[in-house]
């Protein structure tokens, strides 16, 4: 890994932030390049939150609602 690539970790999930160049910040979660961003506080954030709402996701699968109210 270069000097450039950082991961934090997120729950259950692995966020990376790349730089590319002066002005670009690339994000990836769990490996899967998402997002490109002008800032690393911005590519910090959106790592984030895509590691929880796959957490949202993935808790919604296993514990699936009843049938919708009417």
């Amino acid at each position: 890994m270069s000097a450039s690539y950082s991961e934090l970790r997120v729950r259950t999930h692995v966020v990376g932030i790349e730089r590319l160049d002066k002005y670009r910040w690339r994000v990836s979660v769990d490996g899967r390049r998402l997002f490109t961003f002008c800032s690393e506080a911005r590519a910090r954030n959106a790592g984030r939150l895509e590691a929880r709402r796959l957490d949202f996701v993935a808790q919604d699968q296993a514990h699936p609602r009843g049938p919708p109210l009417r």
